[in-house]
């Protein structure tokens, strides 16, 4: 899987004030760890219980039941992986970097605000859904209208194509 650039370079332990109960370098884990998540669509692999504990706690985000509550809320469609972006990015980041990761969330925040990751999961989604309307309309229409031309169906786009910063070759 190729890196993509809001990536690069990779946080640092430095870069992040210490905590009561977490270092820089917790930090700094954690929001790489949470970067590449990203990066690759949201993989179920990626989303272990250690990570799940650790995210639900930051970026205003809430436990919900458990960790397999979290994942249906936010990873199982476009539209929910979407609204998390949404979410993420537009989380005030409260709290001093003392007490809180408020400074590796805004680390965070910038990068994927900087790689417009969600206008281009926006858009990825729009062209899912077109996708699937077209598919829809020729099967209605071969249907009930059987004289009628089908439309130009579109190809659903790749998994994790919107995230990366270079196009499929195929």
């Amino acid at each position: 899987m190729a890196v993509a650039s809001f990536q690069n370079p990779p946080l640092h332990a430095e870069d992040f004030t210490v905590t009561k109960f977490d270092d820089g370098a917790a930090k700094a884990a954690f929001g790489n760890q949470l970067l590449a998540f990203i990066a690759e669509d949201f993989p179920r692999k990626r989303f272990t219980l250690k990570f799940y504990r650790v995210l639900c706690q930051h970026f205003g985000m809430i436990a919900h039941y458990d960790v397999h509550g979290f994942w249906a809320e936010y990873f199982t469609s476009t539209a929910d992986k979407l609204r998390f972006l949404e979410e993420l990015t537009a989380h005030p980041c409260w709290g001093s970097p003392a007490f809180t990761f408020s400074d590796l969330e805004r680390a965070v925040i910038a990068r994927l605000r900087s790689a417009g990751l969600v206008a281009r999961l926006r858009a990825t989604l729009a062209r899912e859904t077109e996708a699937g309307e077209r598919a829809l309309l020729n099967r209605l229409q071969a249907r009930y209208q059987p004289e009628k031309a089908l439309v130009a169906e579109l190809s659903r786009p790749r998994a994790a194509d919107w995230a990366s910063d270079q196009p499929s070759l195929f």
